[in-house]
């Protein structure tokens, strides 16, 4: 089984997306198209027989389009009411919406993860701004 780490991860999740847009304004919007293949490195081992997108690996999702949309390294600091809600398999189309909102030194991501009509996972991300 092949070792992951944060930079093989964020590769993995790019080569994943699909579809990109974001929304500048007093807030900034940005929605993420994801379609991940059978040989996406984070479905190894989790479940051999039935693979599904670990959670973190959504919430990677959710910090790689911030990071994207803002153009800076974001650091999650806290995290609020995340709910799973059903699973994510090879091959399934997803989408992603994250509505970010400043507040003072840090980023508030409320997000919104679903398959289809399917809501998967809902929940918010506090980022503060990497500065090394």
């Amino acid at each position: 089984m092949k070792k992951l780490n944060t930079d093989s991860i964020e590769k993995a999740l790019l080569e994943s997306l699909t579809e990109y847009t974001v929304d500048r304004g007093e807030n900034v919007s940005v929605n993420g198209t994801y379609v991940f293949q059978p040989d996406f490195p984070c479905f190894q081992g989790h479940f051999p027989d039935q693979p599904i997108l670990p959670g973190i690996i959504q919430m990677a999702a959710v910090r790689s389009l911030a990071t994207k949309a803002l153009n800076q390294q974001l650091v999650p600091t806290t995290t609020g009411r995340i709910k799973f809600r059903g699973f994510i398999q090879p091959k399934e189309r997803i989408s992603i919406t994250v509505n970010l909102e400043r507040h003072q030194t840090t980023w508030r991501a409320v997000f919104k993860i679903s398959c289809g009509n399917e809501t998967v996972s809902t929940g918010r991300i506090d980022f503060c701004e990497n500065t090394e």
